[in-house]
Formats: C-alpha cells, sequence, structure tokens
C-alpha cells in the first residue's frame, strides 16, 4: 500500500537498521519510503525532504560522500 504514514514507518524502521549496522536493509526502506512520499506527495513536500535527508545521512554514514552531496542538496 502507498499511504505518507506507511513511508513514514519505513523510514523509522530504516533508521534502526542503520543504527544496527544494517545499511543495505537500511537503504531499501529508505528508497521504498522515498517513492511514496514523492508519488503520493509530491517532489517538493517537505517528507519528500525528510526522506532524502534520511537517505543521505545513511549515504554519508558508509563514507559514499558523493551521492549522498546530490539528496542533501535537493533535500
Amino acid at each position: 500500500p502507498n499511504h505518507p504514514q506507511i513511508a513514514t514507518g519505513l523510514n523509522n524502521l530504516a533508521s534502526l537498521l542503520k543504527d544496527q549496522g544494517k545499511y543495505n536493509e537500511a537503504m531499501s526502506y529508505h528508497q521504498r519510503a522515498l517513492k511514496i512520499c514523492e508519488e503520493m506527495l509530491g517532489p517538493n513536500h517537505p517528507d519528500v525532504a525528510t526522506t532524502l535527508n534520511n537517505l543521505a545521512t545513511l549515504l554519508k554514514k558508509q563514507g559514499n560522500y558523493d551521492e549522498a552531496k546530490p539528496l542533501y542538496e535537493r533535500a
């Protein structure tokens, strides 16, 4: 199901997985949350920015600075 509250739950789960060091799983959940937010709320909604920021933070934590930068800029 696609609903903004589902995206929030996915973001929360991804954050937990990130804290546990399960970066690949966290990435998957953040990406799913971003897709839902963009589809349901549009690309300029604050929730999309939050999700982009979460995804960029995960990438930064993994040392993927070049991938994180455009996400931070878009957020």
